[in-house]
């Protein structure tokens, strides 16, 4: 599906000229101008399926992709469709702040995020101005979680990850054999593999790296033996 954003004529120009000086720098012959043509038409279609929001530095805003609304109403409600929401222009003003301040010539904008629902929404802030105003990127994502799939995203085999994560559920060896059908030997065999791979020496220290790794060590875990 594609979303057709709500675009002013002067918001649009602000959008547009985002590759005004380059199209401008082509050769003018007809082969050149036809690619630039696909490039730009391939520039909007990508533009509208992004949580795009133009702002002024007073939060007020200028231009909203679809996608963009959805999001700050999922996020954010209610909201004044014509501002940010307060929580956000209070974190924009911050990063503006920051940005022009003298000690932070080469300040790095962090997102803001915002957890809801086993997911989570990263606003970023790009930097440098467009026509005096901000622009704001939106993207929703799922919370990381401490399950088998991604356990395998730390480099662990599939059984290696069913091993760690029951160890994570404080069971015992005995009970994870039962659990997988193996035995006793085969699951020391993996808690092994498993220390060599996250550089650690026991089981407890296994789960609380992999819960670094993957971001969770905020949020509870189950008590693991050792």
């Amino acid at each position: 599906m594609v979303f057709k954003p709500k675009i002013s004529g002067s918001c649009d120009y602000c959008i547009l000229n985002l590759l005004h000086q380059v199209l401008m720098q082509t050769d003018k012959n007809n082969s050149a101008f036809s690619q630039w043509q696909q490039i730009l038409t391939q520039f909007k279609q990508v533009f509208e399926h992004l949580g795009v929001i133009i702002v002024t530095p007073q939060g007020q805003v200028q231009f909203m992709t679809q996608r963009g609304e959805k999001l700050l109403l999922q996020y954010f409600s209610p909201y004044d469709p014509h501002s940010c929401p307060k929580s956000l222009q209070h974190w924009l003003h911050n990063q503006i702040s920051l940005l022009t301040s003298k000690q932070k010539v080469c300040y790095s904008c962090f997102p803001l995020h915002i957890e809801q629902a086993g997911k989570q929404l990263l606003v970023g802030l790009i930097c440098e101005l467009i026509g005096q105003k901000y622009l704001l990127l939106l993207e929703e994502q799922e919370l990381p979680s401490f399950s088998i799939s991604s356990l395998e995203l730390l480099g662990l085999t599939q059984r290696e990850a069913e091993v760690l994560f029951w160890v994570a559920n404080d069971k015992s060896n005995a009970s994870i054999a039962r659990l997988l059908d193996c035995s006793k030997g085969t699951v020391r065999k993996h808690l092994e593999h498993i220390h060599r791979k996250l550089g650690v020496q026991t089981r407890t220290a296994a789960v609380v790296v992999a819960l670094e790794k993957l971001g969770l060590l905020k949020g509870s875990f189950v008590a693991m033996s050792s």
